[in-house]
């Protein structure tokens, strides 16, 4: 999955969390939301794929784990706890980074989403005469919509579901807030 694939379907399924739990979101929470959809990536992209490049070369590394989002839940829920009921943020930073793994599939590489359980080493990556190579990869990966054979690839396919509920929220949902709020209050 990509950029718009973890943004839109983060987003997505925060807004359908926030409505079931009677949740009134603010900008601030969307603001979490979205940096935790992306967070994952933010974190092992730069460190596996350029700081790491000649060694490890991979870019799922410790905030690809469950380890990470424990830490962002358990750093949360204390400030929760000490703070009241009004600072949910880190704990909706958790959440996001949680479907930041799901949406990436990591119980497929369980090496890394279970870290430390399987040892402290990290799966080794493809390495990659410049680290750019490595991100163009991805990005002609992602956006070719046939892998193979005639099955549309699944990070195409999430790309364009995220860029569907991206533009949603930034036609439809975000304008018009105050009905999102009285949505949210029944």
């Amino acid at each position: 999955m990509f950029l718009f694939g973890h943004l839109g379907i983060t987003l997505g399924i925060a807004f359908l969390v926030f409505y079931t739990l009677k949740v009134v979101p603010d900008r601030r929470l969307y603001g979490f939301i979205i940096i935790g959809a992306i967070l994952p990536d933010l974190i092992d992209k730069p460190v596996g794929e350029i700081l790491l490049a000649n060694s490890i070369s991979n870019g799922r590394l410790f905030a690809h784990t469950l380890l990470f989002v424990f830490i962002l839940l358990l750093i949360g829920t204390y400030l929760y706890k000490r703070n009241g009921s009004g600072e949910k943020a880190i704990l909706f930073l958790g959440f996001a980074s949680f479907l930041h793994l799901c949406e990436d599939r990591m119980w497929l590489s369980p090496k890394t989403l279970f870290y430390p359980l399987f040892g402290f080493d990290f799966p080794q990556g493809v390495i990659e005469q410049h680290w750019w190579e490595y991100f163009l990869r991805c990005f002609f990966g992602t956006y070719s919509p046939l892998t193979g054979g005639i099955e549309l690839s699944y990070a195409f396919v999430s790309e364009l579901v995220g860029i569907s509920i991206l533009l949603t929220f930034i036609f439809i949902v975000f304008p018009n807030r105050k009905s999102i709020q009285r949505w949210s209050s029944r």
